[in-house]
């Protein structure tokens, strides 16, 4: 290699050093120039290297190849602006380096302005058509200020690229961090969290370990469920315990979306709810047995810990000294169905699910109970299985699979037509209240 060579590589390579204490401060706006004539760095060069575009000067790199546009490419990992010859080593070398950035690389952040002499080599609607490049110029077209303005354009748009990125990495960490500070509140949950992190089979057995006894009697009422997981876990749950000598709770709840993190927030509301109860046990709060009451608090403790979910949820107290049941319905749909005296009677309650909004007032409704009556309690899932061309079909249809009463909750599934073998499109949850 000739000292003019060598003089050559340095001029190509070197980066270009700050002059101004300030500007070293700032990270630089690093820019690629490829191509294959001296000319072109030395003048581009002259043209850009005292730029300052948002307080932040630039950083010019050079190759000559596209070959050696690659070796930097796998260096340098902040390259925001690419200025690309067409035809170097051969007639398409930058189209090809194009391919190699987007579909090698994956890089689809770094903007790509493709200079060219010899346009005819690489029509600019084809190339605008075929390769993700952000503009195209020819090389007798771009003065000074052309070029200035371009790259201005392009370093805007790779700061609001970069924006977004940082958003999402953000975003991530909060998520990161309130996943944190969920397991550090649920002490007593520790070692299943810690399982259930050991993967999802391990997290499903946890998880149904916290559902209740099937045909349980509580102060004269029978419970029973049936829960069918669209995956490993399940957003959906159920639970129902004695209050005291006199109430009895019980409640359903399907939260947003599907798998390990809502499962999560089942965890937290299972958890909510204890809470509840074992403050009215110490007579330090009657939430537990005022529905309207605990969903109010439900909702604004989700919207305080900012969980990132939402939960329908239909929570109701029975009153076993004046046969009477007290709830409140915040988005669980479809309706409750209680079967007494040979009648069905649709329990309809709207209500918003907690964790939307912070202004939601839930109201509470009241039922009589008859000394022999059957509640039904659904969650969503249950429509999902039901072939009807309308959501009022798939409504009428479950009613009449209640006449005549099932045997079991299994019974009502197969009369659903739910194989509890195959996957399900979503959470599947029956519960079902008798006496």
């Amino acid at each position: 290699m000739t000292q003019s060579d060598e003089q050559d590589d340095i001029l190509f390579f070197e980066e270009d050093r700050p002059s101004d204490e300030k500007q070293q401060s700032a990270p630089p706006w690093t820019i690629l120039i490829v191509d294959d004539d001296d000319e072109v760095h030395v003048m581009t060069r002259l043209v850009l290297r005292d730029l300052v575009f948002e307080d932040r000067p630039v950083e010019l790199l050079s190759a000559s190849s596209g070959e050696q546009a690659k070796s930097l490419l796998q260096q340098k990992k902040n390259i925001c602006l690419i200025l690309l010859d067409v035809v170097m080593e051969s007639d398409d070398a930058g189209l090809q380096l194009v391919h190699y950035i987007r579909r090698e690389l994956n890089n689809s952040a770094v903007r790509i302005i493709l200079r060219t002499g010899q346009a005819g080599h690489a029509p600019e609607q084809r190339v605008i058509l075929d390769y993700d490049i952000n503009d195209y110029k020819e090389k007798t077209e771009l003065t000074s200020q052309k070029l200035v303005t371009a790259v201005i354009a392009s370093l805007r748009s790779y700061g609001f690229i970069q924006q977004v990125v940082e958003l999402n990495q953000q975003l991530e960490r909060k998520v990161r961090q309130r996943t944190q500070e969920l397991e550090q509140a649920n002490q007593r949950l520790q070692s299943s969290l810690s399982e259930l992190e050991e993967g999802e089979q391990a997290g499903r057995r946890i998880q149904f370990k916290m559902l209740p006894d099937n045909n349980l009697e509580v102060l004269g009422f029978n419970f029973n469920h049936l829960l069918l997981p669209s995956d490993y876990m399940s957003g959906d749950f159920v639970d129902y315990f004695a209050i005291d000598d006199r109430y009895a709770g019980f409640y359903m709840a399907d939260v947003s979306g599907h798998g390990v993190s809502s499962a999560f927030v089942t965890v937290y509301l299972k958890r909510f709810i204890s809470a509840a109860l074992e403050q009215y046990t110490r007579k330090e709060s009657t939430i537990i047995i005022d529905p309207a009451a605990l969903l109010d608090e439900l909702n604004q403790t989700l919207i305080k810990e900012d969980l990132g979910k939402h939960v329908a949820l239909l929570y109701g107290v029975l009153d076993s000294e004046k046969a009477m049941l007290r709830y409140t319905n915040a988005g669980i749909f479809p309706w409750p169905l209680l079967c007494q005296d040979g009648k069905q009677e649709v329990m309809e309650c709207k209500g918003t699910p907690a964790g939307l909004f912070d202004f939601t007032q839930y109201n509470e409704k009241l039922c009589m109970l008859q000394p022999h009556f059957s509640l039904y309690v659904f969650s969503d899932g249950v429509l999902e299985s039901i072939q009807a061309q309308s959501l009022d079909q798939q409504l009428s249809q479950l009613q009449k699979m209640l006449d005549p009463m099932p045997v079991d909750l299994a019974e009502l599934a197969k009369r659903v037509g739910v194989d509890q073998q195959s996957k399900l499109p979503d959470d599947l949850t029956l519960l079902s209240i008798s006496r």
